[in-house]
């Protein structure tokens, strides 16, 4: 509706309507002061002269107080958000990317904990002393429980979850990895995982134990070729680790009382990722042991192809590595 036409006043910013048989009408407009013109061209403040206008009514109540309260609300959410995704969230939010360990992405393929766990780097110098010394670490000393207790704590292979989105950006076929049961009380996109870190250095412990046989399994214990074939693929592992991450670390060497020819002095410096944050994470998610003793093979699930040799032929005894065919393994 035109409130303009309805009231009957004159069209917005024009002047009176002089009758054609007025010949001095310009004389007249000429003599007519300013004052009046104004007066009369002014509809706006005739027609809101006792009434404010509707804008003026609609946004009446937002006071200089009133913004400044709603801008504080607001200051007071955004900052909430950011700091329970800093300090708090174990994942972010769907469709949600964190700048977190930017230069870790850079050399690193996709890996959920990359958005989740802040992993810092620091400066360290590797103990690469030939000889123990006077306050060794506990990794070097020979087999004990205080020994094994140690290499645990940072070998010990844990399950978490991920999601199927997750599995899917990893490279990995979501139908053909292990889901948790929703009648254990999670969502149907959720499948069990492990930290390779911690996987390889469970294999390095394996390693370790081999060199100490006759402490671990005893002069008479029989020993089955899994046992030859699980040493084997954890120095594939470690071996296949190490040269994907190569690195250019340079070692010098020095000229070392008793030693004729040149030594390396293999203590270098290195910039190292904080392993203790990311074991911590791992221990703080990991599922429950008795979520994963209740776990079956569901009805309906993709079976993975068997090795060529029959994995139940890994149990037979073989004392020595050499005591079967390799090949059929």
């Amino acid at each position: 509706m035109n409130i303009f036409t309805t009231h009957g006043f004159p069209k917005y910013n024009s002047l009176p309507s002089v009758p054609e048989t007025d010949t001095d009408s310009e004389k007249t407009l000429l003599n007519t002061s300013k004052e009046e013109i104004i007066s009369c061209t002014d509809t706006e403040s005739i027609i809101y002269d006792n009434e404010e206008p509707p804008f003026r009514k609609r946004w009446g109540f937002l006071t200089a107080s009133a913004c400044i309260t709603f801008l504080n609300i607001t200051l007071l959410i955004g900052s909430s958000f950011c700091y329970y995704q800093a300090f708090h969230s174990k994942k972010p939010l769907p469709g949600y990317t964190t700048s977190l360990n930017e230069e870790l992405k850079e050399f690193s393929y996709f890996s959920p904990l990359l958005d989740v766990i802040d992993v810092p780097t620091k400066v360290e110098q590797m103990n690469g002393s030939l000889f123990p010394g006077p306050n060794p670490s506990i990794f070097r000393l020979p087999p004990s429980p205080e020994v094994d207790e140690a290499w645990e704590s940072v070998s010990r292979v844990a399950m978490f979850t991920i999601t199927t989105q997750d599995v899917i950006k990893m490279g990995k076929d979501p139908s053909q990895t292990v889901r948790l049961p929703e009648s254990f009380g999670f969502p149907p996109d959720t499948h069990l995982a492990q930290f390779d870190s911690v996987h390889q250095i469970h294999c390095l412990n394996t390693l370790r134990k081999a060199v100490f046989f006759e402490y671990y399994h005893g002069k008479k214990s029989t020993i089955n070729r899994l046992y030859w074939v699980h040493l084997s693929h954890c120095a594939g592992i470690i071996l296949q680790n190490l040269m994907c991450q190569a690195n250019l670390d340079v070692i010098t060497l020095n000229w070392v009382n008793t030693q004729t020819n040149p030594f390396p002095d293999f203590s270098v410096n290195k910039k190292c990722r904080d392993y203790g944050v990311i074991k911590k994470w791992q221990d703080e998610n990991k599922l429950d042991d008795e979520i994963l003793k209740r776990m079956v093979r569901p009805k309906s699930y993709v079976e993975i192809a068997a090795p060529l040799q029959n994995i139940m032929d890994a149990f037979e005894e073989a004392k020595t590595p050499w005591d079967f065919d390799w090949t059929t393994m």
